[in-house]
């Protein structure tokens, strides 16, 4: 995955211009101030929560890059720190 930081104020507009696009390839009337305001709403609401996949899916890149340059290290006998104790018990 590439490294890029998407703010929700844009991936709201960029949801909002693709539900309003999406209605008039459906054509059906145009909206009117009523379902503007449920587009803007839900298109809200989707950006947050794409916003923490993406925040998520970057969380877990990270480890997972930590984790094998960690092995690397292990491997060619550079490593200083401790590994990480398990949680189980």
């Amino acid at each position: 995955m590439e490294k890029k930081k998407v703010s929700k104020k844009a991936l709201k507009t960029l949801l909002k211009d693709s539900m309003r696009e999406a209605i008039t390839k459906l054509e059906l009337p145009a909206p009117n101030k009523r379902v503007k305001k449920l587009i803007s709403k839900t298109s809200k609401e989707l950006a947050a929560e794409f916003s923490d996949l993406l925040k998520k899916q970057g969380r877990k890149a990270k480890a997972r890059t930590q984790e094998l340059t960690y092995v690397e290290d292990v491997l060619k006998g550079k490593s200083e720190r401790k590994p990480k104790k398990s949680r189980i018990a």
